[in-house]
């Protein structure tokens, strides 16, 4: 990240956010200093707006949270980084492997300039000239075959890079796009997976669904029990969800407690039956702090579900599932609904009126 802030103006930040982090309780590493010192500064919005709302409803700064802060917020320029070491590594094997390319051909012209001599000799008949000639094949020869040995090496051994750099471009994908405190799909990832279904089963005709899911007094749990347990109850849920889905299903973490699955080739009456089983499932779940080995009682969620319009924006979708999950929670919560219940719901109240 570049930052144009002058010294004083960086010293003023700096003080700024050192300030912050000791009245929220927020030790002063390397990694929190970066996220307060941006807060400070304005210089990312959408990190400020973040932290303003968990100031406002009071929650703590755990390590937790401010890792979820780091991962959201400045993983994209760590990502940056490591693809640019990845890039260089790259780059240096290609040269290399160019540079030793290079060495077989030149030893390859050498060892065909041997060979036209030697055939000059053969043809001259003189003995001088073919033992001549015989002793420079032979160390063509060897030169030739010491030289392929090295070759070969060399392309085993940047083979072995390559796919050294493939994995850990893998690795550090797989990082970019899992929430860090759940381990399923985090929001970037929800939206890159949601934006491409939705074209292609715009484009062949077929079926997406979207659940959202919010566990139920959430808030009231955390303050109750503690922000530990809270997000002990959040990796319940996650890992809970995970087991029902299968397929293509994507279950994803959308933002502090509530989730999301997207399921493709699924209709809303399909959708419908799987968010009964979540439902239930996590309603069956025991919660025990397991430090006290007390009952902390059950959760439970209420679900939206909507189903993909051809062609329609993806908000659209996610806007009928947040109305359908909404409607679930002002029906008493701990239940499902659908986009259809609301429109009937909608017209319903609108033939009351009229």
């Amino acid at each position: 990240m570049t930052y144009s802030e002058n010294t004083e103006q960086a010293n003023d930040h700096a003080n700024q956010a050192i300030d912050l982090m000791e009245a929220h309780q927020v030790a002063p590493h390397p990694q929190n200093f970066e996220i307060w010192f941006n807060y400070a500064s304005g210089n990312n919005l959408d990190l400020k707006t973040a932290i303003d709302a968990i100031i406002d409803i009071g929650e703590p700064f755990t390590t937790e949270r401010t890792d979820e802060l780091y991962a959201q917020y400045f993983s994209l320029m760590a990502e940056g980084i490591k693809v640019t070491e990845a890039t260089n590594k790259l780059g240096q094997e290609m040269q290399n492997l160019m540079s030793a390319l290079g060495e077989a051909d030149s030893n390859t012209r050498d060892f065909g300039s041997a060979l036209v001599e030697f055939t000059g000799a053969l043809q001259s008949g003189s003995e001088s000239d073919l033992k001549s000639a015989l002793s420079h094949v032979a160390g063509a020869t060897a030169d030739m075959r010491q030289h392929t040995s090295a070759l070969e090496k060399q392309l085993d051994d940047s083979a072995n890079e390559v796919r050294h750099l493939r994995d850990d471009l893998d690795t550090m994908r797989q990082e970019a796009f899992t929430d860090a405190l759940t381990n399923i799909a985090n929001r970037k990832m929800f939206d890159s997976e949601l934006s491409r279904l939705s074209q292609e089963v715009s484009a062949e005709d077929g079926n997406l669904c979207l659940l959202m899911l919010d566990i139920d007094h959430f808030k009231k749990f955390n303050d109750t029990f503690g922000h530990q347990v809270g997000d002990k109850v959040l990796q319940l849920l996650a890992a809970t969800v995970k087991e029902c889905v299968k397929g293509r299903d994507i279950p994803a973490r959308y933002g502090g407690e509530e989730f999301c699955v997207i399921l493709p080739d699924t209709d809303l009456a399909s959708a419908m039956i799987l968010a009964e089983q979540v439902r239930q499932a996590i309603g069956s779940k025991k919660v025990i702090n397991k430090k006290t080995n007390q009952d902390l009682g059950r959760i439970t969620v209420s679900i939206g579900a909507g189903q993909l319009i051809k062609n329609e924006p993806i908000g659209e979708l996610i806007r009928r599932a947040d109305e359908a999950l909404y409607f679930a929670k002002n029906a008493g919560r701990d239940q499902v609904a659908s986009e259809y219940d609301v429109s009937q719901s909608n017209l319903s109240a609108a033939a009351k009126t009229g």
